[in-house]
C-alpha cells in the first residue's frame, strides 16, 4: 500500500495512543508461561501481539479476546509440540519463543518475511542455546532454524552478548524459572537497558523476581513457576514519539494519552529533548500536550536508552537549525530494517544533509523545511515509514510512502491519527 501525506499548516486535537508492544508482549508470555487462567487489559492489538498470541496457542494456550481484553491459559512448564513457529516480522517475539525450544523435542522456527527478520542475527541467542544443551540448525545465525531440546539442562550458568540487543537476555531470563533456574551473565555491555528492566518488572508481576546486578550485568533467576494474573498495558512511548513529532513540527496543540510517566519505556526520555529543542510541553498525568510551531535549536541526542524513538526525533533534526550528532545507537542496524542505511538513503533523496558515523548519524537541519514530491522505501519497518510520514509535514509537495501497511507492526492507526488531527492523508491507487 502508497500513502500521500501532504504537508500541514496546523494539527490540532487529542490522539489515544496505542498500548504499549514491549509490555503487551512480555505479558502475553508470562500468561502463556503461567498454570491457570491471566486477564491482560488495554492489550495492543498490532502484528506482533497477534504473532505471538498465536504461536502461544500452538503451543497450548487457550485464548480468548474481546476489545480490551485479552484470557490467557497458559501452557505452563508442559508446552504441545508446535511443529512450526512463525513470529512474524518481530524480532522481540521470535527471541523469546527460541528458548521454549529448551522444552520441546523438535520445533522449527520460520519467517514470512525473509527480507526483515529473515536477515536479522540471532546467533547469539542460538550460541546460549547451545550452551544450556539444545541441538541447534540454522542458517549463518538467521532464520530458519530448528531447535531440538526435551533434555536436562547441560548447565545453569550462561553467558550472552548485549552488543546487539537487550532482547536476547529477556528471553533467557524469562523462560529461566520452568527450566529449573539460571544465573546469566551479559557480555559486551548492554544497549537498550530499559527493555531489559521492563521484562525484570513484568516477571516480578507474575511471581518471578529475578536477582540484578545492573554494575556487573549479572542476572539470577531461581526455579519456579509464573503464577496467573490480571495486568494493564499502558500506552506506548515509542507510538507516542511519532505524534509528537509532528506536533512538534508545524503550529499545533495536541495531546496524548494515557501516558504513564512511571513505567519503564525509555522512549519517555523524549519529552525532556523536545523541551530543550525548544518545544512547548505541559505534562499532567496521563496525558501530555504538545504545542508546536516554535523554531527549533538542534541538540544532540544520545538515543541509547530510546531507541525506539530515534527516527521519530530524526525528523525532527531534519528541520531545526544547527547539527544534531545521534549516538549510542549503533544497534539500530539490525531493526527491521538497517535504520541508520536505509534512513540516510530516504533522507537524502528528500534533500536532508545526513553522514552515517561508527554508532549513528549526524543531520544538519533545514528549518524551511524540503521540497518533496517523490516516493520513498518504507522498507517494511514500521518506524521508518513514521519517520517518512512526520518529514511530510514540512514538505511542499509531499511524500509518497510505498509499504505503508507496515505501521501495523505497532501503530495500526497511526495514519488515521494523523489524518484526524489535520493533516492530509490519503492511499496512492
Amino acid at each position: 500500500m502508497k500513502i500521500y501525506v501532504g504537508p500541514a499548516s496546523r494539527l490540532q486535537g487529542k490522539v489515544r495512543v496505542p498500548p504499549s508492544k514491549n509490555y503487551t508482549s512480555r505479558y502475553i508470555w508470562v500468561s502463556a508461561l503461567a498454570e491457570g487462567e491471566s486477564i491482560i487489559y488495554d492489550p495492543a492489538t498490532n502484528d506482533d501481539a497477534n504473532a505471538l498470541l498465536a504461536c502461544c496457542q500452538r503451543l497450548g494456550a487457550k485464548v480468548h479476546a474481546s476489545p480490551g481484553r485479552l484470557q490467557i491459559s497458559g501452557f505452563g512448564r508442559s508446552p504441545q509440540p508446535p511443529g512450526v513457529l512463525d513470529p512474524g516480522n518481530g524480532g522481540l517475539i521470535l527471541r523469546l519463543l527460541l528458548p521454549v525450544g529448551l522444552l520441546l523435542p523438535e520445533v522449527q522456527y520460520v519467517t514470512s518475511y525473509p527480507e526483515s527478520l529473515g536477515k536479522r542475527p540471532q546467533d547469539h541467542l542460538l550460541t546460549a542455546l547451545r550452551d544450556l544443551g539444545a541441538e541447534v540448525e540454522d542458517v549463518d545465525g538467521h532464520l530458519p532454524i530448528t531447535i531440538r531440546g526435551g533434555r536436562p539442562l547441560a548447565r545453569r550458568t550462561v553467558a550472552v552478548s548485549g552488543r546487539i540487543s537487550s532482547q536476547f537476555a529477556s528471553a533467557l531470563l524469562m523462560i529461566a524459572p520452568l527450566l529449573g533456574g539460571l544465573d546469566l551473565q551479559i557480555t559486551e555491555g548492554l544497549v537498550s537497558r530499559p527493555p531489559l528492566a521492563t521484562t525484570l518488572q513484568v516477571m516480578t508481576e507474575a511471581g518471578v523476581t529475578p536477582q540484578a546486578d545492573w554494575a556487573q550485568l549479572r542476572f539470577a533467576v531461581a526455579a519456579g513457576n509464573y503464577k496467573a494474573g490480571v495486568y494493564h498495558v499502558p500506552g506506548d512511548y515509542p507510538a507516542a514519539s511519532a505524534i509528537m513529532a509532528a506536533a512538534a513540527l508545524v503550529p499545533s496543540t495536541v495531546t496524548l494519552y494515557p501516558l504513564n510517566p512511571a513505567d519503564q519505556q525509555g522512549e519517555k526520555q523524549v519529552i525532556p529533548y523536545l523541551q530543550q529543542l525548544g518545544v512547548a510541553v505541559e505534562r499532567e498525568s496521563p496525558e501530555v500536550t504538545i504545542r508546536g510551531g516554535s523554531p527549533l535549536r538542534a541538540i544532540d541526542f544520545n538515543g541509547e536508552e530510546a531507541i525506539d524513538a530515534v527516527l521519530s526525533m530524526a525528523a525532527v533534526a531534519c528541520c531545526a537549525e544547527g547539527t544534531t550528532t545521534f549516538s549510542q545507537v549503533a544497534n539500530l542496524r539490525w531493526k527491521e530494517s538497517d535504520r541508520i542505511g536505509d534512513l540516510a538513503h530516504g533522507l537524502r533523496q528528500i534533500g536532508v544533509a545526513i553522514t552515517e558515523t561508527a554508532d549513528g548519524f549526524v543531520i544538519t537541519g533545514n528549518p524551511e523545511g524540503y521540497e518533496g514530491g517523490m516516493e520513498l522505501d518504507g522498507c517494511q519497518d514500521h518506524r521508518l515509514i513514521m519517520t517518512y510520514a512526520v518529514l511530510a509535514l514540512r514538505t511542499q509537495k509531499g511524500l509518497v510512502i510505498s509499504g505503508a501497511e507496515h505501521v501495523s507492526k505497532s501503530f495500526p492507526d497511526f495514519f488515521p491519527a494523523l489524518a484526524a488531527l489535520g493533516a492530509t492523508v490519503r492511499e496512492v491507487k
